[in-house]
């Protein structure tokens, strides 16, 4: 999935110095995570998208959640639409990755000039990994089930 333009120049736009910084803390070539905009780890698949341009710049990460099973699709669209009304800015948004039917979580981090963005988007990929570790060590298998009553239980 490519979410950057074409157009981009590189090393120039402040996108383009956040990928580099994030690729030497993770020892990775800029040029990979430029050309593929996303990065892998413990077999999840991180995307990230560009909107630098703006007042307020950010820098979208989505963290692939999975593919969503064509016989369920209804129920799970409804499930993430009813989550997302639970969720913190902060915490995020489920999303579909365009043009695919695979669920991911998007997280915008802010980012600026002269500032560690490389290493605020390394700590976005380690608390998602870091909660997707914890359940796997629970022995519960990532899917899609219906939450939505344990998500309104936990906020009543």
């Amino acid at each position: 999935m490519k979410t950057t333009p074409d157009s981009e120049s590189p090393v120039a736009s402040l996108y383009a110095q956040t990928m580099h910084e994030l690729a030497g803390l993770i020892g990775l070539e800029p040029s990979e995570i430029l050309k593929t905009a996303s990065v892998e780890a413990e077999g999840m698949r991180f995307y990230f998208q560009d909107h630098t341009e703006g007042e307020t710049p950010t820098l979208s990460v989505l963290a692939e959640i999975g593919e969503i099973p064509a016989d369920a699709e209804s129920d799970i669209h409804r499930q993430l639409l009813e989550a997302n009304s639970h969720l913190s800015a902060q915490a995020g948004t489920y999303v579909l990755i365009p043009s695919t039917n695979r669920a991911a979580l998007r997280v915008h981090v802010q980012v600026e000039e002269g500032a560690s963005n490389g290493e605020r988007i390394l700590a976005v990929l380690k608390d998602h990994l870091a909660t997707c570790t914890a359940v796997r060590h629970l022995g519960t298998q990532p899917t899609f089930e219906p939450r939505a009553d344990m998500i309104n239980s936990a906020l009543a």
